[in-house]
Order: structure tokens, then C-alpha cells, then sequence
């Protein structure tokens, strides 16, 4: 959280009733990030492909007490699908009637050398890390725009800027993803829209299930590292922007 004892300090800003669409919320660092948000007073839509288990997680916030049942709310969602995200901001809309904060995070990883790597996979991981932001975004900024405020965040990796050997396809969506994370913010920070980029190095996640060759766990960022990340850059003052922040294990590439 960010906070000053200077008497002339500019105030947080306050994330009590802000409406939060979290993409890949149903595990992992998409799931904390939208429990950090909920206990911060925000409403959260929650949005993942699979039904039963986003459910599971807005069960969680409401019945564990983090949140008020009426502040979240779960669409599944495959945010590489164009009709899909514009039923998620749709539903996000007639819920609360804006979109404040829009978290980037849903994204996928295959692995390989670039010799024997499929197409059909390079398209996977490129659609779900790279063309999920642009339609998310598309479309949750009309919103913003229409109420002269907002904040973007796309939660991508240190592989956007460094390069791993069998990664080519998701070296390439997070590169590609830094680059529009820059653009988007060039194109609306005269409309008072903050957009930021946050690259976490290894997180302990389900995203290593079935990679065999990976870092010590336990030296790994927790997903709280990296939502607690997320929130602060939502709660600085609107005199200011982060617009790249990179968040990393103490070891640091592990």
C-alpha cells in the first residue's frame, strides 16, 4: 500500500466501490489478485474459461467474508474470444455500470524449440497472451473514457525482456504485450488513464503443472507478492503513473 507520514503527501487513491475486471481469476495469481481487491472494498468481476471453478472462487470471497456477495461476480470467459469479452464487460456494465480497473492476467505458456513447435500452438499462446489483452482492453475503455478515469494493468513476465530458450512463443506474446501495454498508454494518458505493465519473474503457481525441468519452489514469488504489487500501483495518487514495474524472487531469475 502506498502511504507517506509528509504532512503534503497526495492522498491514495481509495479502492472501496471501484468495479475490478480480473482476468484468469480462477487460480494462481489472477485469483489473488482478486481476493487483494475484494478485501480492499473493490467489486470484482471475476472472468476464466472453466464455470465451476470461478464459482469456487467467488464462493470463497463471499462466504469467507472478504467480500460482500453482491460485489463479485464470476463470467466465464475465453478472453481470446471476441463475442466472450464483450458479454464479460456487457455483464460487468448492467452489474455495476462502469469498469474502473481493468487487471490483464489471464495467459497461457507451451514450450519447445522453435524447430519442433506447432503452429497451432503458436497461435494458442500468442491469441491468450497477447490478443486477450487488446480485446479486453478494446473493450473495457469505452467505460473509462465515458468517465475521464481508469487504470489498466497487464500482469506479463520478465520474459517479455528476457529471452529463454524453448519459450519463443511466449518471449514473443509478453514482448508483444510490453509493446502494446505502451502504446495503450501513450493513446489514452490525456484522458486520465493510467496503464501499466507488471513482470514478475517466477511464480509458484499452477502455470508450472506439468513442466518437468523448473525452478526451486520455493524460492519462487508468491501470487500475494504479485497482487499486492498490483493493488499499490491502483492505490497511488492520480498525480502520478507507473507505467512498467518488475517484480522478481530475492535470487532474482531463478
Amino acid at each position: 500500500m502506498v502511504s507517506s507520514s509528509h504532512p503534503n503527501a497526495p492522498e491514495i487513491v481509495k479502492l472501496d466501490g471501484k468495479v475490478v475486471v480480473v482476468t484468469g481469476a480462477s487460480k494462481g495469481i489472477g485469483k489473488a489478485i482478486a481476493s487483494a481487491f475484494a478485501a480492499a472494498g473493490a467489486k470484482v468481476v471475476l472472468a476464466a474459461r472453466t464455470r465451476e471453478t470461478l464459482e469456487q472462487v467467488a464462493a470463497e470471497l463471499s462466504v469467507g467474508g472478504v467480500s460482500n456477495p453482491d460485489s463479485i461476480l464470476a463470467v466465464p470467459t475465453d478472453v481470446t474470444d471476441v463475442d466472450a469479452v464483450q458479454r464479460l464487460i456487457e455483464q460487468a456494465l448492467d452489474t455495476y455500470q462502469r469498469v474502473d480497473i481493468l487487471v490483464n492476467n489471464a495467459g497461457i505458456g507451451y514450450f519447445g524449440p522453435v524447430v519442433d513447435f506447432a503452429p497451432d500452438d503458436w497461435d494458442t499462446v500468442l491469441n491468450s497472451n497477447l490478443k486477450a489483452v487488446y480485446l479486453c482492453a478494446k473493450y473495457a475503455l469505452p467505460s473509462m473514457l465515458a468517465h475521464g478515469s481508469g487504470q489498466i494493468i497487464n500482469v506479463l513476465s520478465i520474459a517479455a525482456k528476457v529471452a529463454f530458450e524453448a519459450s519463443a512463443a511466449y518471449c514473443a506474446a509478453k514482448a508483444g504485450a510490453l509493446a502494446l501495454t505502451k502504446v495503450l498508454a501513450a493513446e489514452v494518458r490525456q484522458q486520465n488513464i493510467r496503464v501499466t505493465a507488471v513482470l514478475p519473474g517466477s511464480v509458484h503457481t499452477p502455470f508450472w503443472d506439468g513442466i518437468p525441468a523448473h525452478p526451486d519452489f520455493e524460492q519462487m514469488l508468491k501470487p500475494e507478492h504479485v497482487a499486492d504489487t498490483v493493488v499499490s500501483v491502483c492505490q497511488q495518487p492520480l498525480g502520478m503513473v507507473t507505467e512498467e514495474i518488475v517484480v522478481m524472487p530475492p535470487l532474482g531469475i531463478l
